[in-house]
């Protein structure tokens, strides 16, 4: 559609569309002003969106630097006694099962 088309449907409307287009032609810089208000409040509201996982991830930084480094587990098997416990009652098990 080129310049002439749409100037041939404006005069082809005839007086109907007159109304909007010196509505139009009046307060265009309030469109505009508007357009870009609602522009950037779409823009500010898509960036501070805040979805469930980041918020988990910055909380759980947050705890790890204000906490301190988490102490670290003992190493496995070190306590002698409480293996022997466990093979004795694995081996109960295994002489119970037996007919």
């Amino acid at each position: 559609m080129t310049t002439v088309d749409v100037y041939d449907a404006w005069l082809t409307a005839g007086d109907t569309l007159r109304p909007y287009g010196d509505w139009l032609a009046a307060n265009w810089v309030w469109l505009t002003v508007l357009a870009a208000a609602l522009l950037a409040v779409w823009a500010v509201a898509w960036f501070c969106r805040d979805d469930y996982r980041s918020h988990n991830d910055r909380r759980a930084a947050w705890l790890a630097v204000c906490n301190g480094p988490r102490p670290e587990p003992a190493a496995p098997g070190t306590n002698e006694q409480w293996l022997d416990a466990c093979w004795e009652i694995y081996a109960a098990d295994i002489r119970e099962e037996r007919p």
